[in-house]
């Protein structure tokens, strides 16, 4: 059986679906147990889902969108001294 360390070690990779076997057993053992841990296993997949819609939100811009948002995220970071 998993801990919650080994289980964190292998979260991203279960959410891509890349365990098969015992280890997909238990990691699924290890969930029905552990309320962190499934509490951990959604937070990690609504952010890898959140990127994803917003990458293709940013990708579907066009050329001047694009570097408006890149010029005012440039304006906005904290090391900028301009």
């Amino acid at each position: 059986m998993l801990n919650c360390k080994q289980f964190t070690d292998l979260a991203s990779d279960n959410l891509d679906a890349q365990h098969h076997g015992w280890r997909r057993i238990d990691i699924r053992l290890h969930l029905l147990i552990c309320r962190h841990c499934r509490r951990f296993n959604r937070h990690l997949d609504r952010s890898r889902l959140t990127g994803a819609a917003l990458a293709k939100n940013l990708w579907q811009l066009n050329d001047t969108e694009s570097e408006q948002i890149l010029s005012k995220i440039q304006k906005e970071k904290p090391d900028n001294k301009t």
